[in-house]
């Protein structure tokens, strides 16, 4: 009788997971460019595969009843041409003008309460974005800078954030429908930031990440919560200064001159105090990341106290922050292009 019961409980639990996935007949219309993962959950992508936008693919089905992934085919992927594709990417068509997933709400009418005190306790994270492509290189933002099309992230360093601070004061009056949005392959859903073309026009080309609507991410988790009387054109404008400050310095000399060379977090730091005065380093944190046996040099972290404005010394903002470790001791800067 035990063992009865035991390969019926097993034949449920295989017939419950089964269930989950829906096969679905027709085509997928990509309406935009993006990744076809081989696993969803992994995010791995064999061979780089993208969608191409206006092509249709094969509908295999879709990861469970009002599911997130279409699982489409893609001929010619290697490892396997069963690929998952974000649902926001494209449409399911059963025959020529019959589609069975509408249009995308617009979320821009949302109201998100920003009532509350200017943050003065303040992480400005700055990218070499050349090492973040290295394994994300499917990215629209990486294709381009791979394919030479962005030189200047070799120049400089790009803008990942300014997150209000301790860890954890995110999304301030976001309702859980836009939270819940919050994912790289909905970043284009969440409502669109409130800045001039100026700022728009600068924050492209400061933050790579803006074609993949980083920008768009940034504001809702982190920027609500800066609470600046200009929104979110305030919060992206001092973003930007702050980051002018660090590339116009012997910060951005230091990585310049050394693409494709070693340098140390004791390198990085000395460059701050060279430029920002004694103390500066000691408020930046270096993180690395491994790449086939490589280690490179992949954000710093940069503490600052007080209230951010567009004639904030970047020094006193730093030496009023606490100190921190220096995390990783050295790494390589990157050169653009798959190493």
């Amino acid at each position: 009788m035990l063992r009865s019961l035991i390969i019926a409980a097993i034949s449920i639990t295989f017939t419950t997971s089964a269930s989950a996935f829906v096969k679905l007949e027709g085509y997928f219309i990509a309406e935009k460019a993006c990744e076809a993962y081989q696993s969803k959950n992994k995010q791995t992508n064999p061979g780089n595969i993208v969608t191409h936008p206006d092509m249709a693919y094969k509908m295999l089905g879709i990861n469970k009843e009002g599911g997130d992934f279409f699982q489409v085919q893609v001929d010619g992927a290697p490892v396997t041409p069963s690929r998952w594709v974000s649902t926001s990417c494209g449409l399911h068509v059963v025959e020529a003008d019959t589609r069975t997933s509408g249009k995308i709400e617009d979320t821009d009418d949302v109201v998100i309460d920003q009532t509350g005190t200017e943050s003065t306790d303040n992480l400005l994270t700055l990218s070499w974005q050349p090492a973040f492509c290295e394994t994300r290189p499917g990215k629209k933002e990486c294709r381009d800078l791979n394919d030479g099309h962005l030189p200047h992230t070799t120049r400089q360093l790009s803008i990942h954030g300014l997150w209000p601070q301790p860890k954890g004061n995110d999304y301030c009056g976001v309702p859980a429908t836009i939270r819940n949005l919050d994912n790289p392959d909905n970043w284009h859903r969440l409502p669109t930031p409130e800045i001039d073309t100026e700022t728009a026009d600068a924050l492209e080309a400061a933050m790579p990440g803006f074609a993949s609507f980083l920008h768009h991410h940034e504001w809702i988790k982190h920027g609500t919560c800066y609470f600046g009387e200009g929104g979110a054109d305030e919060y992206y404008d001092d973003t930007l200064y702050l980051t002018g400050l660090v590339n116009d310095s012997a910060v951005g000399d230091l990585f310049f001159n050394n693409v494709g060379n070693e340098i140390t977090g004791a390198e990085i730091r000395a460059a701050f105090d060279t430029s920002f005065g004694n103390g500066s380093g000691e408020r930046v944190l270096i993180k690395c990341k491994s790449d086939s046996g490589r280690t490179l040099i992949n954000e710093i972290w940069i503490s600052l106290q007080g209230t951010i404005s567009q004639t904030s010394d970047l020094g006193d903002l730093m030496r009023s922050a606490d100190t921190t470790g220096m995390g990783c001791k050295r790494g390589i800067v990157d050169p653009a292009g798959l190493q």
